[in-house]
């Protein structure tokens, strides 16, 4: 049975709309004699189900394209990337996992880049703890190390997926994963897309890919800042142009983002060590709502001009202007009015703000 579902980012539509791609999964499950198996998109909507009998099944049938998908068999389920025109799986109704799946390339790449990340992610956990214990004890010199700590790790993982998507880039995972690793920042975005393959590129997250490639390229490292326009406390307007001449810090946050609170911790040791020395800070917060930003900004005592861009996070024109996908997230602009940085935050930001100031 079908149930026409078509879920345009997840479920993997590519650029063109027009190929179609047949499947077949059979699977035995020792363990579930009868059921229910169902093919489901990643928001658990039902695209294909079939009846289980004696632990088979079999789904078969035409979606738009390869992509990411649930594969469920009554209670159980597990999300993977399907690629293969004629997939199996066998296994213990109890150990119901992806790892099992034969016939897709996508999935194989996908549990193997898994184990690749592993190393990265244990590190990450590693030095997120230090960054908790750091700033429950009030050390915000110890708790910006451990988070820079993070940032390299971060920086070292792009470096592994970049590697990753050379060895492989005619597959759709590797658009997948470069999407995630490519969304706000120009030249990831560039250097990724770059290593795929036509195919690969007309993929729904090579699209989006090149989406994010477009919209990144008018803030993109080593260009002017654009110009943008928010609002001071008191209303009046602020504009890029009049900020030009010193080196600039646009920290972009929110109220409701605790990390973006946290951050602030960290700007405020910077903000008194180069507040002096040609250096000026600006926050430009995507709050929806001014009474909630001007309570934050009371609450936090911000030393440096504080500025509410229109539209909340949502149709915020400068969040889009600027490609910021999440927050907080930092901009660095030099005396020229060049973006030096994008998303650089702790002691990496300080470095680059010393070297602008020794330049």
């Amino acid at each position: 049975m079908k149930i026409g579902i078509i879920f345009i980012l997840l479920l993997c539509i590519g650029c063109s709309g027009t190929q179609q791609y047949s499947f077949s999964i059979r699977g035995n499950v020792e363990g579930a004699k009868y059921g229910k198996a169902f093919l489901l998109t990643p928001k658990e909507e039902v695209i294909y189900s079939t009846k289980i009998d004696g632990g088979d099944f079999e789904l078969r049938g035409t979606l738009e394209e390869p992509g990411q998908y649930v594969l469920s068999v009554n209670r159980r389920q597990f999300m993977f990337f399907m690629d293969g025109k004629n997939m199996r799986i066998e296994c213990p109704y109890r150990s119901f996992s992806s790892k099992y799946l034969k016939g897709s390339p996508a999935n194989d790449l996908s549990i193997e880049y898994g184990k690749l990340q592993e190393d990265y992610t244990a590190k990450q956990e590693r030095f997120f703890k230090e960054y908790k214990k750091a700033t429950d004890a009030g050390n915000q010199k110890a708790a910006d190390e451990a988070m820079t700590q993070v940032l390299l790790v971060g920086e070292a993982e792009f470096a592994l997926t970049k590697e990753f998507v050379r060895e492989h880039p005619d597959n759709i995972f590797s658009a997948y994963i470069s999407e995630k690793a490519g969304r706000e920042n120009y030249t990831k975005a560039k250097e990724l897309y770059e290593l795929l393959t036509p195919q690969a590129q007309q993929c729904s997250w090579g699209c989006l890919l090149k989406q994010h490639l477009d919209g990144l390229a008018t803030s993109a490292e080593g260009l002017m800042c654009p110009e943008f326009t928010v609002s001071d406390e008191d209303g009046n307007q602020v504009t890029m142009s009049s900020l030009k001449g010193d080196i600039l810090v646009l920290d972009f946050w929110a109220s409701w983002c605790g990390p973006c609170r946290q951050e602030m911790k960290s700007l405020r040791e910077q903000y008194k060590e180069f507040k002096d020395k040609g250096v000026r800070f600006v926050s430009i917060s995507l709050d929806a709502s001014s009474d909630k930003w001007k309570e934050a900004c009371e609450e936090e005592n911000i030393p440096w001009l504080s500025t509410l861009a229109d539209g909340g996070w949502d149709d915020s024109e400068v969040r889009k202007l600027f490609g910021i996908q999440s927050i907080p997230h930092i901009v660095l602009v030099g005396k020229d009015g060049k973006i030096v940085g994008k998303n650089v935050r702790r002691n990496l930001l300080r470095d680059k703000i010393i070297e602008l100031l020794n330049k």
